[in-house]
């Protein structure tokens, strides 16, 4: 059963919770307008457990993947009668706007407040992230060499934009697979402006070819595995391989990876003393492989309630201009839907995150909320941004579009939604299993 732990539950609690606080949104409007709520159901299929109240019946269904509600009225009575004052559609275009937009409203503020809860407890990150991007290592067989790029290089700007660090500059590499920009570096006082061409890495996503020199620490071990037997504990810092330095967790990798069945000599860092550790890679498909995951330092950063407020407002608002120029990037075919992430991957992320502990998994749950809040504004039908278009075009236009045409664009809509969920899905499963 320990998928279920492992997997299963993380997966429902995430995309469960961030379902429901949608749902939650809706049902508030529509509570404090007036309007009728046949239904409020935690989870999805055949009704478990329920009651009555007010009007509303509240239920507990089978599967456990979010919830929904069902509001009274949502279209307009076929035969032209009015309908009743309970109705979604006896009420403005205004109050059903809001009704539609408070399950996206919720989500931002699910993904805000549980930011600002991160930031207030501590979160850990990459130290490198925030330091200059001076490239470390050049992957010798990649573009980057070709580019001319050295390792003490400072890139100053990528593709015309001004970086002052490494997280702006790896969003926007990790953005451009198979294209080919401009680089800007700093090197002995000089600035050399060159072209690099960036690869597409397993996931569809840019691979650059370059490094920071981080220095490497001992994350997770896998039990049983030649690093765990060999004495590692995770916080140990790899500062040699068989006498040559590991400035990198690529270089490590690399290392490793190269040396299937032969025996390695680790020079290892603990507590300011220094040991060697034998270790031999197990061959796995003529890869080396130890058990353990190479990480970069990271640091804990902690706010006070009023700074944890402002850095979580600054987070979101970054990663929302990332969802938007993902899409733009989508549409302009700099970008492949293998790039996005499914169930599969969601499935996976929920375990990993959980395993890590309590902040990565709010973590998680945040960068869901967020996600799921601002894909519904799209105007899109079925989605609520669909809905919200039509009210604004109809409110422009001071009178109801015909449900013949809504039904058409609805259709039409939901088509283009199967298939994006549907190619998104299919290479999500083909990554994670036959990759």
């Amino acid at each position: 059963m320990s998928w279920v732990w492992q997997g299963a539950l993380p997966f429902a609690i995430v995309l469960g919770s961030v379902v429901l606080f949608h749902e939650f949104g809706h049902y508030l409007a529509a509570k404090a307008y007036g309007i009728t709520v046949e239904i409020f159901s935690v989870g999805f299929g055949p009704r478990i457990w329920g009651f009555v109240r007010r009007g509303t019946e509240y239920r507990l269904s089978w599967v456990p993947l979010g919830g929904y509600v069902k509001l009274k009225g949502e279209t307009s009575p076929e035969d032209g009668s009015p309908p009743d004052p309970g109705d979604l559609m006896a009420h403005s275009r205004v109050r059903r706007f809001v009704v539609f937009v408070m399950g996206a409203v919720f989500n931002l503020a699910t993904a805000f407040f549980l930011t600002q809860f991160i930031f207030m407890h501590g979160v850990q990150e990459y130290a490198y992230l925030y330091e200059a991007p001076v490239i470390g290592e050049v992957d010798q067989e990649s573009p980057a060499r070709q580019a001319d790029l050295q390792p003490g290089d400072k890139v100053v700007a990528f593709d015309g934009t001004p970086v002052s660090t490494w997280k702006d500059l790896q969003i926007r590499m990790l953005l451009s697979p198979r294209q080919t920009r401009d680089i800007v570096v700093e090197r002995e006082g000089r600035r050399i402006s060159s072209r690099l061409q960036i690869e597409a890495g397993p996931n569809d996503v840019g691979r650059p070819g370059v490094a920071p020199a981080t220095g490497v620490l001992v994350g997770g071990l896998q039990h049983g595995w030649p690093a765990e037997e060999a004495g590692l504990k995770r916080g140990d810092r790899i500062a040699a391989i068989d006498g040559v330095p590991m400035p990198t967790v690529e270089r490590v990798y690399r290392t490793i990876q190269g040396s299937p069945g032969k025996s390695l000599r680790f020079t290892v860092e603990r507590d300011g003393q220094s040991f060697d550790a034998a270790i031999v890679p197990r061959d796995e498909q003529g890869k080396g492989r130890i058990g353990f995951m190479p990480t970069p330092p990271t640091v804990t950063r902690t706010y006070p309630f009023l700074e944890a407020a402002r850095q979580s407002a600054r987070q979101n608002i970054e990663s929302i201009g990332l969802v938007f120029e993902t899409f733009r990037k989508l549409l302009r075919r700099e970008l492949s839907l293998r790039a996005f992430s499914g169930p599969v991957d969601l499935y996976r992320f929920s375990g990993e995150a959980l395993e890590e502990g309590l902040i990565p998994f709010l973590q998680l749950i945040a960068f869901v909320s967020l996600q799921l809040g601002i894909i519904n504004l799209f105007p899109i039908p079925p989605l609520d941004g669909g809905h919200l278009f039509t009210l604004t075009v109809e409110g422009l236009l001071r009178r109801d579009l015909s449900m013949a045409l809504k039904e058409r664009v609805m259709q039409a809509g939901l088509i283009l939604l199967l298939l994006f969920m549907g190619t998104v899905i299919y290479f999500d499963i083909s990554k994670n299993f036959f990759h």
